[in-house]
């Protein structure tokens, strides 16, 4: 959060003033500091241009500090305690069992959406009006030239600061968008739900 703060204080870029500008890291700064626990429901948008599919499904994040995630779609389920991380396909009946390291987690929509990963460069750009609201557009390129993600964008609500749209674009093209549908913040996630008991007759590859 500290790069970002830095980043962002030196934009002049379609937001105003330096003062304003100090305003929206100050905020943006205060609600993740203040995010104990969150819940997000949203909708993802999957387009593949080298075979021309789209894909839309929906999904749901939970969160609790410091290190308790689980994302849940019909595409895959990751869950972690802080100490161990689960990753489920259910397209090949698989559940990759690993040690959790912070640094090297998979690249998962809480990464994005209830945070600004601090491997990327920030640029604030203008308001931009997404389904009806009003919202500032970030503009997200990696610090590093061999990261996956070649770029994103996040659409932040500053009314109450939190992302509500992201577009992350990969180096084969492969461009996701995230719509949030619901969020709640600080209502209390259940901490059972960040230990994950494999389906049966799943094949199970531990790498512990």
């Amino acid at each position: 959060m500290h790069t970002l703060v830095l980043l962002w204080g030196m934009l002049v870029v379609g937001i105003g003033t330096l003062g304003a500008q100090e305003s929206i890291v100050q905020n943006v700064q205060n609600t993740y500091d203040n995010i104990d626990n969150a819940v997000i429901v949203y909708e993802q948008i999957s387009e593949f241009p080298v075979t021309r599919r789209e894909q839309t499904f929906e999904g749901v994040v939970y969160m609790k500090r410091p290190n308790y995630y689980r994302v849940e779609s019909e595409q895959q389920t990751v869950v972690t305690d802080g100490n161990t991380i689960w990753s489920y396909n259910p397209f090949t009946d698989q559940v990759i069992i690993d040690l959790y390291q912070e640094e090297e987690q998979m690249f998962t929509p809480d990464r994005f959406l209830l945070n600004i990963p601090d491997e990327f460069y920030v640029t604030v750009g203008d308001r931009e009006t997404v389904e009806g609201q009003s919202l500032i557009m970030l503009r997200l390129v990696p610090k590093d030239d061999h990261q996956f993600v070649r770029s994103m964008r996040l659409w932040v609500d500053d009314s109450r600061w939190i992302v509500m749209k992201a577009e992350v674009i990969d180096l084969n093209e492969n461009k996701n968008t995230y719509h949030v549908r619901d969020i709640q913040i600080n209502e209390g996630v259940d901490e059972n739900l960040f230990s994950y008991q494999p389906p049966e007759n799943v094949e199970i590859i531990d790498l512990r």
